[in-house]
């Protein structure tokens, strides 16, 4: 197969380049782009047969998905991804005395959340928030350690729109009702519960609008997404993927409230003995 190089503007970084062409690339250059996204300090810190190994993929395509995004080669997609990390502002130190064990785990959480702010496609996001405000019902399907995040948007979505409810594996049997205005919002995360997937189609062959919120472009989900936000976390840890998921779970519904006028309804001190 031949790739031809694109115009992709001055001034485009390793990202910019990466996400233009992403959509053009085949599956295996696709698994290299996913991991430059999400690990960009592997790419700077070490030579093209080293990042082929630990991806599990040949060194030639590590070379050949430098060309496909606009490169002379490899070694100028590392230079220009180390030009970039250098250009980072580096985080306040804090004294090692200071560095509790938990401070550390919650620095890590907020590291993560900063580093998917910058790489969220918030038009999605907006996509999403649009069509959840529109439709007549909703249902929120999660499987797995999915769950708790299917849980606590359909409970609090509930709360903002009265129209949404939890999907419950293991009494719900499919998606019953037709049409546009049912949308059905799938959380699908790695290693993708099949459930999930066949949901997912059932509902995209009942005419429903299908909002999947996944970890990777890749994700078998996605083909069956209206709305597909993807959250790409560099590592496969659970623990990882719950503060970034929340974090974003909230961005979307405090947008739903402020869209709606029903801020108050997030916070009502009149159920609470502290008012």
């Amino acid at each position: 197969m031949i790739y031809y190089k694109r115009k992709t503007g001055v001034g485009m970084t390793y990202y910019d380049k990466t996400k233009n062409e992403y959509d053009n690339l085949t599956p295996g250059l696709k698994k290299v782009a996913e991991v430059l996204l999400t690990n960009p300090i592997l790419f700077a810190t070490h030579p093209a047969k080293k990042i082929a190994h630990v991806l599990d993929v040949s060194e030639t395509m590590v070379i050949r998905f430098s060309k496909a995004i606009g490169y002379d080669g490899f070694g100028s997609l590392q230079a220009d991804v180390k030009h970039n990390l250098l250009t980072i502002k580096p985080p306040k130190k804090v004294s090692a005395e200071d560095k509790h064990p938990f401070r550390r785990i919650m620095e890590s959480d907020s590291n993560n959340i900063n580093h998917i702010i910058d790489h969220l496609d918030w038009r999605i996001a907006e996509n999403i928030v649009d069509s959840l405000q529109k439709a007549e019902n909703i249902q929120v399907v999660g499987y797995y350690q999915s769950f708790a995040y299917a849980h606590w948007f359909a409970v609090l979505l509930n709360k903002l729109l009265g129209n949404t409810q939890l999907y419950r594996p293991e009494t719900d049997i499919g998606i019953s009702k037709p049409g546009s205005g049912q949308c059905v919002v799938i959380f699908s995360y790695f290693r993708y519960a099949i459930g999930t997937i066949r949901l997912a189609e059932e509902a995209r062959d009942q005419g429903n609008q299908v909002i999947v919120i996944t970890d990777s472009r890749s994700s078998p989900v996605v083909e069956y997404a209206d709305h597909a936000l993807v959250i790409p976390f560099a590592q496969r840890s659970v623990l990882e993927k719950g503060p970034v998921t929340f974090s974003v779970l909230n961005s979307l519904l405090l947008h739903i409230a402020h869209r709606i006028d029903k801020l108050d309804i997030v916070n009502p001190t009149n159920n609470y003995y502290i008012q």
